[in-house]
């Protein structure tokens, strides 16, 4: 009896308020329901999906239209291709978004800098 009493003491004494977390600092914590991931189905439709855009953009090279469109276009399919990729397959869709707000701000970055830099060597013009 007295070995229970002071193991309940020991662990009532270990939550003391200064190893808590402090407000909206909680820890992440991942449930079952929120982290289920798609079916081998779904992998297959989104692979199917992305196969067909790299048909499009090989389909759009050969279609002849102003350099600075064609290279607008192969953006925006490179783009959207990248963030299924990012969203499925590397599972960002499903993390938390804290992550997902990093990533984005990552990819946005690095679409306005490639866009830069075409303007700069007068690809976009």
């Amino acid at each position: 009896m007295a070995d229970e009493e002071g193991a309940v003491a020991t662990q009532e004494e270990a939550s003391t308020p200064e190893l808590e977390a402090a407000p909206g600092h909680e820890a992440l914590l991942h449930h079952g329901a929120e982290h289920s991931h798609p079916s081998p189905v779904k992998y297959v439709g989104i692979a199917i999906l992305l196969a067909l855009i790299t048909a499009l953009e090989v389909a759009l090279y050969y279609i002849h239209m102003p350099s600075a469109l064609l290279v607008a276009f192969l953006m925006v399919l490179a783009f959207l291709k990248f963030t299924m990729v990012a969203a499925f397959f590397m599972h960002l869709k499903f993390d938390s978004p804290m992550l997902r707000r990093v990533f984005m701000t990552g990819i946005i970055l690095a679409g306005v800098v490639y866009t830069v830099a075409l303007l700069t060597l007068r690809v976009l013009v």
